[in-house]
């Protein structure tokens, strides 16, 4: 048996064995192009060094492009994005204020066991609750909460 195919096989095995290690659905399927490869040589359809990585690289691509889109179209990803934005987890909490509110000034609310500077647009006296509707840099916006 000729070396060459030998070198295209173990490549292939060795790759595949890589993505059990580093999943990403990439070295498998390039593997799987190098044991092709390795398959064609041995069988005598390809010779020449040109023609072999051409064919390397052709499956290589349809196989990642191909199969790999259909493989994840199968299997889709169970990953999820979670929230990374305050403000949405913040609006409509009910809070405490803590310093009197006015129209014209600031006081302070307690929001997830920190007490953060607020602003309303109408009074709010110390010790009443109130909701969260927005937010301005570090300061919260708050209204009255309903039925207090």
């Amino acid at each position: 048996m000729a070396i060459l195919p030998l070198v295209w096989l173990v490549l292939g095995v060795l790759l595949i064995l890589m993505e059990l290690v580093m999943p990403g659905a990439v070295l498998g399927f390039i593997g799987a192009a190098a044991l092709l490869t390795g398959g064609l040589i041995h069988f005598g359809h390809i010779s020449g060094m040109a023609n072999i990585l051409l064919t390397f690289f052709i499956a290589s691509i349809a196989f990642v492009l191909v199969l790999r889109t259909g493989l994840l179209r199968l299997y889709p990803s169970e990953s999820r994005v979670d929230n990374t934005d305050e403000l949405v987890d913040a609006m409509g909490q009910i809070v405490l204020v803590q310093d009197a509110i006015t129209p014209s000034g600031r006081g302070r609310i307690q929001y997830s066991g920190t007490s953060w500077p607020a602003q309303a647009k109408v009074e709010l006296g110390a010790g009443e609750s109130a909701t969260i509707i927005g937010r301005d840099g570090n300061c919260f916006i708050v209204k009255p909460l309903e039925g207090n």
